[in-house]
């Protein structure tokens, strides 16, 4: 299939006060200690960057959209097929054969049509990914695939973008927060080389809401650090494993590896 680069609007401009609109649209979350006006400005002239837009990325990328975030990035090459819309909510089956960016980009814009959506019809790799995120606040890797993702790790590193990940297969989902380049915090080359990580639901199968959990946890940290920054009450480099069905949830902070040729 061929690659397409589409964009539908010029970057906004920043936002220096909330309207009376904007006051009423997000009213219950500006009652929150965790985003209030300031941080709600915050969301407004955020960039969020996200990468797959399956199952975790289409609804993940719908509550950064509802929420506020100004600039959202769109990025997948793939088409809508009939086996995701078991998953993948965002779509239905007017949407079958359709590039995934730009159906999702079009809903999206229903829920607020004053935000800068804008969709890249390509599959990330190692030569897209500088350009993809070079104005990014964060990066949301929605992918499930273990060789992309590291390549956005490798891209988020070297340009020093927090990154959020999220994966889920068979009943558990798992996910991860790196502030990258951090003295304290390993990579995502570092989890790959300490554990085997098989996140594939192809092969493993997969329960639509155990991706909703793991896509409500992702946006929740995204949109908590777009929103309070780095003093946002969240974990970095804690490795997440929950399981959906017996109810519980692991974790272990994630050092650097000394062997790791990413961040060391």
């Amino acid at each position: 299939m061929p690659s397409h680069s589409v964009s539908d609007s010029a970057n906004s401009p920043v936002n220096s006060q909330l309207e009376h609109q904007d006051i009423r649209r997000y009213s219950r979350q500006l009652l929150l200690d965790c985003i209030d006006h300031d941080g709600q400005l915050n969301l407004a002239n955020a960039h969020a960057v996200v990468v797959g837009l399956g199952g975790l990325g289409s609804l993940t990328a719908r509550y950064l959209a509802g929420a506020g975030v100004g600039n959202i990035t769109l990025v997948d090459g793939d088409t809508v097929d009939i086996s995701n819309l078991q998953r993948q909510i965002s779509y239905n089956e007017m949407h079958l054969g359709e590039l995934k960016a730009k159906s999702l980009h079009n809903e999206l814009r229903k829920v607020n049509s004053h935000l800068n959506i804008r969709f890249r019809c390509l599959f990330a790799d190692s030569d897209n990914l500088p350009t993809l995120i070079s104005s990014a606040t964060c990066v949301l890797d929605c992918t499930d695939n273990i060789f992309v993702r590291r390549q956005v790790n490798v891209a988020t590193f070297r340009a020093s973008i927090p990154l959020f990940i999220a994966a889920a297969s068979g009943l558990t989902w798992q996910a991860l927060n790196l502030p990258q380049n951090s003295a304290t915090c390993g990579c995502y080359e570092c989890l790959v080389n300490s554990i085997a990580v098989r996140e594939d639901c192809l092969s493993k199968g997969i329960l639509g809401p155990v991706v909703g959990m793991a896509a409500c946890h992702q946006a929740t940290q995204a949109l908590l650090f777009m929103a309070k920054g780095f003093d946002a009450d969240i974990k970095w480099g804690h490795y997440v494993n929950a399981h959906a069905g017996l109810a519980t949830l692991q974790s272990f902070k994630l050092p650097p590896s000394s062997s790791c040729e990413v961040c060391q």
